[in-house]
């Protein structure tokens, strides 16, 4: 905490409320300290650990619109999709590399593995 606010916050007035998110906000007793360091209650988010991605996740929305940006998100339904995974043993050279392949019906849609690129999948939409 201290580290926190000589270095980062250093020459910034920290009002209240004091958001803090965060994986570190899981820590009571950084919470804690913090709350006596600056002297007033510090709130932690219910979701304070993916706080940064759903911020990162808006402005990512709000450029592709400004921008009319396509996107590769499938939509929220992509949990019901059916998705297979398998690896296998490249025997196409003394490597023997580990391929992890990731497949949606008959595409593919991810390989991963090889050293050598012989099992690498071009980028699609």
């Amino acid at each position: 905490v201290r580290n926190y606010l000589n270095n980062i916050g250093k020459g910034m007035e920290i009002k209240s409320p004091v958001v803090f998110q965060g994986g570190v906000a899981a820590n009571a007793g950084i919470c804690s300290a913090f709350r006596r360091a600056l002297e007033t209650d510090i709130i932690v988010p219910q979701h304070f650990d993916v706080m940064g991605a759903y911020g990162a996740a808006i402005l990512a929305r709000d450029y592709t619109i400004e921008h009319g940006c396509e996107t590769q998100f499938r939509g929220f339904g992509v949990t019901l999709l059916e998705f297979q995974n398998r690896s296998f043993i490249c025997k196409g050279c003394p490597n023997a590399c580990e391929i992890i392949e990731i497949k949606q019906g008959k595409e593919v849609l991810a390989r991963w593995g090889d050293r050598c690129g012989r099992w690498t999948v071009a980028e699609s939409a």
